[in-house]
């Protein structure tokens, strides 16, 4: 997000393709934060954010929010020897799945790490010739790249 001077408008560009007629969001806030320090980051704005969020937080919401940055970092940093273990399986993608779902679930999807996440489950699943799988990932990839 960029402020124009010259043209006093604010420029947003999209990480991923928007759908017609879907509803965009503005986060005043912090998102990798936990509902609470959500609310005193608002605090200054006058209002009591209703977003799913924040009406919905739960303890595990919170700890996924505050876990993801360093999650990705893991996840990212340790691709090469994942795949160089030899006892790499199917199985060893469970956890990226879930935490695909988990960041799907709380809207944290529009991170540029997450479009590692998917290349790399996209990766493994070519690496196990599941090949139909690993086109959804191909085509997911692509839809939030733009």
């Amino acid at each position: 997000m960029n402020f124009d001077v010259p043209t006093f408008s604010l420029q947003i560009i999209a990480l991923r393709n928007i759908k017609a007629g879907e509803q965009l969001f503005h986060c005043y806030c912090q998102a990798n934060r936990s509902v609470k320090e959500r609310r005193r980051q608002l605090a200054t704005y006058g209002f009591v954010c209703q977003c799913k969020a924040c009406v919905n937080a739960t303890p595990e919401s919170d700890t996924l929010r505050e876990e993801m940055d360093d999650r990705f970092r893991k996840i990212i940093e340790g691709e090469k020897e994942m795949f160089a273990n030899p006892q790499f399986n199917i199985r060893s993608l469970d956890p990226l799945l879930k935490f695909e779902k988990d960041i799907v679930k709380e809207g944290l999807d529009f991170k540029p790490e997450f479009v590692d996440l998917f290349s790399i489950i996209m990766q493994a699943y070519r690496k196990f010739n599941k090949t139909a799988k690993a086109r959804e990932y191909f085509t997911k990839m692509n839809q939030y790249r733009g």
